[in-house]
Order: structure tokens, then sequence, then C-alpha cells
């Protein structure tokens, strides 16, 4: 006799009558690919069958794609619903504007957590695919700045021109670069530094980037010439140098 730690299970189910029945529940699902549990809800075996045959269900899935063909039948992809969101961007941003005014300055996943949101944080950045761009949105959205995102440093430093041609720096340019506008909110407090008025608490504000010496009047476009003023009074100051 020849001892073998392997055993023989007398309740072994064939390979074929296991691909036979993966074939009949694809019968059931139009020939699509379906899920072990899926697969528990059909057949009449168990689904722990198919992995000790296989070891994993993609395998059991190609074995039943090779047996398909051969019958001129087309195993078809699984094609996942598409998920919609539970929010409109105005909800979204409503509790944007709740939270961020809650803890004082934009919130960071933990902060945004620990503040007990209506709406979870992965369902924020899927909307905005990403939570850096959902910030800037929102900042758009709040400001009236809309076009906060596109215009992201239009002017880089030209090098390596030829000396006959002029050379623009950022700081030359009237359009003010993202990371600009943005440290100058933050610093302002995402306030009007004349009024005071912030849209996280009075609605309807909107909030511009003015320069403090005009730009028109050889004002740069440099931190320490750049301010945050409502729209209200950027107009009333125009350019005046205040």
């Amino acid at each position: 006799m020849d001892f073998k730690f392997e055993r023989t299970r007398v309740d072994k189910i064939p390979r074929e009558k296991i691909i036979d029945e993966l074939a009949k529940v694809s019968e059931t699902y139009n020939h699509t690919r379906f899920t072990s549990k899926e697969f528990l809800r059909n057949a009449s075996i168990g689904h722990q069958t198919v992995f000790r045959e296989f070891v994993t269900w993609d395998a059991a899935m190609d074995c039943l794609t090779d047996y398909l063909k051969q019958k001129n039948i087309t195993l078809k992809p699984r094609t996942k619903p598409k998920r919609k969101d539970a929010y409109t961007q105005k909800q979204i941003f409503d509790e944007m504007q709740r939270i961020w005014s809650q803890i004082g300055h934009r919130p960071s996943k933990i902060e945004w957590e620990q503040t007990n949101p209506k709406i979870n944080y992965n369902t924020v950045r899927r909307h905005f695919n990403g939570w850096t761009n959902a910030c800037l949105r929102f900042i758009e959205y709040i400001t009236g700045e809309n076009n906060i995102v596109e215009n992201i440093d239009a002017s880089v430093e030209k090098i390596n021109m030829d000396k006959n041609r002029i050379i623009y720096k950022p700081e030359d340019n009237r359009t003010i670069p993202l990371g600009t506008r943005l440290k100058i909110l933050a610093r302002d407090n995402f306030r009007c530094v004349y009024c005071g008025k912030s849209p996280s608490t009075d609605i309807g504000t909107k909030l511009h980037i003015d320069h403090i010496i005009p730009f028109s009047k050889g004002g740069k476009s440099i931190e320490e010439n750049l301010q945050t003023l409502c729209l209200e009074c950027n107009f009333g100051k125009s350019n005046k140098r205040i």
C-alpha cells in the first residue's frame, strides 16, 4: 500500500459537473459574469465546492468562459452600475460652509469626520474627484471667483528667451496665480479687510483679490501688494490707492 498524506474525498464532485452548474447559472444572468454569492442563490451545489476545485472565483470564471466559447457563447463582462450621488452640489457646499465656519479654516479629513457631518467625507471627495478639488470649487462658489481653478498661474515666468524679447514674470501680470490667491484669502481669514464681511457669516458676500497699489499704476501682483476685499468695497476703491 502506498501511504500518502492526501486523501480522496468520497463526496468529491467531478469538475465537469461543477462547470455544468456554472454554465446553468450563467444562463440565469444572460451569460454575464456573476459572483459567488449569486451562484449560491441559484445553484444546486455550494460555492465552496467551486473554490475547492478552482481556488479562486476568477479562475472558475475563466474556465467557464473557455467552456462556453466551445459552444459559441460569449460570457459577457460584468458592468457596475454608475453610482448616483445622493446629494446635490448645493447641499455639499452648504455642509462645507457649515463645517468650514465651525472650525475656522479649511477642514482636513480628520477634522471633517470629527464634526459629525451630514455628508460623508468620501462622498464629497468622490463628487469632485478629490478633496483638494472640492475645497477649490467651494472657494469658487463662496467667493464668486468662478475661474479660480482654471486661472492656475497662466503667467509662469518665461526663461531661455531671446534677449531681444521681453521676459514676463508672474508679478508683472494682472492675473493672480491660484496659489497666491489662496494665500491671500487664508491670510485675511476669508474676510474683507475693509468692512469685515465674510461669505461664512454674510450670505451673498463675494470676495475679490485687490491690488493695494492699483495694477494700472504700477502695482505688482505680489503678496505684499494684495488684499481681500468684498465686491462692494472693491468697486468703491476702484483704481485708487487707499
